[in-house]
């Protein structure tokens, strides 16, 4: 018969990825859309929509992007407070913990999928069938937040976290 060992609820490698690796991305993210308004939306697009070329400058844009920017900023200060409270405020009860740490993660989860559809969905299909011809803006966009979703699947599907005695229900989630 084999042993079965207890889910850690977050093991080191996601406890230090979920707290310092992904709000540093996030960080990165804000700061430059906060920062430089102008550039993020200037190395969005190339030159494949002439009338937008200069919203960076106008005001409109730069609320757009700054707006943009305080999410990412939001995302970044929930994980870098949440998490250590909730690895060290609640050792004696795994249980809680790995609820608590779903749900961050799950709606997290959502947000990337929708961040990534976002980006991609407007963009002419002449220019999404050739991620070649994509702006590094475009694809820092797709692949850092389609790497936050990877991370944040294999987490939610108990990869690296052991094995778990009994099949979580749905309450658990």
């Amino acid at each position: 018969m084999a042993v079965t060992h207890p889910r850690r609820p977050l093991p080191g490698l996601y406890y230090y990825f979920f707290w310092l690796i992904e709000p540093a991305l996030t960080l990165a993210g804000a700061w430059s859309a906060i920062s430089n308004s102008q550039g993020y939306a200037a190395d969005l697009l190339h030159n494949e929509e002439p009338g937008t070329v200069n919203l960076g400058k106008t005001i409109r844009g730069q609320i757009v992007v700054g707006g943009l920017g305080s999410c990412f900023l939001l995302f970044a200060m929930i994980s870098l407070s949440l998490f250590p409270i909730i690895k060290r405020s609640l050792p004696d009860r795994p249980d809680i913990q790995e609820r608590l740490v779903k749900g961050i993660l799950i709606p997290l989860a959502i947000a990337d999928l929708t961040h990534i559809s976002m980006t991609l969905l407007p963009l002419p299909m002449s220019l999404l069938q050739q991620p070649l011809k994509w702006t590094y803006m475009i694809h820092c966009n797709v692949m850092i937040t389609a790497f936050l979703f990877l991370v944040r699947s294999m987490y939610l599907l108990g990869v690296g976290r052991g094995k778990s005695a009994k099949r979580a229900s749905r309450k658990d989630l």
